[in-house]
């Protein structure tokens, strides 16, 4: 399905106790010598700023100090008009936060990468991430494959700059197909894995009748972020709730991408029932009670 995908060699077994408390997740091992303890990973969490749209364009430094009060370790960044790059650095810093990852336009990496690059070197951004395809769904097949084309490109370019690119799906990949083929598996089939990492929303995968957990595990050693969105119970307002009140089964989720080698989780929603502060406290709040969080 995914031939570029390498075949897993890391399988842990968990102990159903703490699999169903979810407190103790499959993780990689760092560095462990012949003799030595094993050692596990603990993967930082953080937010998709695109959560906290709204308030980071009325106080951005303000609203990224409430992120690091909650506990999150970092963001994922995400602005419609970003700003200067020294100004940003030294908010995310004054608050104790990381950058995790950055989603960037495809447009902007193919029309505009070298101001883009030195752009997010001054930040110290490791990870562009290509989060969408506008007008997808006027494309037509060959439009798809010339799209398909644009993003190894772009994933190529970066790379070769010296960052880890990564591609974010929607449901759409899922849905539009080139010829008998998922838009999905054409992306992560035919761009070569050295060149084009993955970063799941788990949600969007849901919200297609997938399993979530099945398709991580199809991407060990190629998952670097995962996008932690709950899909809401059927006759809910809207179709995303905070984490733990939806259908999402998260302990199974976090053990495949913690087993998948993440590096990352990033908590994302839209945000439609409560405040998003007040809603990203409950999803902090949930991923707690898992262990996934101190």
């Amino acid at each position: 399905m995914f031939p570029n995908v390498p075949v897993s060699r890391r399988r842990f077994l968990v102990g159903s106790s703490a699999l169903a408390a979810g407190c103790l997740l499959p993780q990689r091992l760092l560095g462990a010598q012949a003799g030595e303890p094993k050692r596990e990973r603990k993967i930082p969490v953080g937010v998709q700023l695109w959560t906290l749209r709204n308030e980071v364009q009325q106080d951005l430094a303000g609203t990224l100090q409430r992120v690091a009060d909650i506990g999150y370790a970092g963001v994922e960044l995400w602005f419609q008009t970003w700003p200067k790059a020294g100004e940003l650095k030294k908010v995310v810093a004054d608050c104790g936060l990381q950058i995790a990852s950055a989603h960037v336009n495809l447009k902007d990496l193919l029309d505009d990468f070298p101001r883009l690059a030195d752009y997010h070197r001054e930040l110290g951004n490791k990870t562009l991430v290509i989060p969408y395809i506008p007008n997808y769904a006027g494309l037509s097949q060959d439009d798809w494959r010339k799209t398909i084309d644009d993003v190894r490109h772009a994933a190529r370019a970066g790379t070769e700059a010296g960052f880890q690119m990564l591609y974010h799906n929607h449901d759409f990949e899922f849905t539009t197909r080139i010829g008998d083929v998922e838009v999905f598996d054409q992306i992560f089939g035919t761009i070569d894995a050295k060149v084009l990492g993955a970063e799941i929303d788990v949600f969007f995968v849901a919200e297609v009748g997938r399993d979530p957990a099945a398709l991580l595990r199809k991407f060990d050693g190629r998952l670097k972020r995962v996008h932690l969105k709950e899909k809401a119970k059927p006759g809910s307002k809207g179709k995303n709730t905070e984490l733990g009140r939806g259908t999402i089964d998260w302990p199974a989720v976090l053990a495949a991408a913690a087993a998948a080698g993440t590096e990352w989780y990033l908590v994302e929603q839209n945000c439609e029932d409560r405040p998003a502060l007040e809603s990203i406290q409950i999803s902090f709040d949930y991923l707690k009670s898992l262990g996934v969080v101190a």
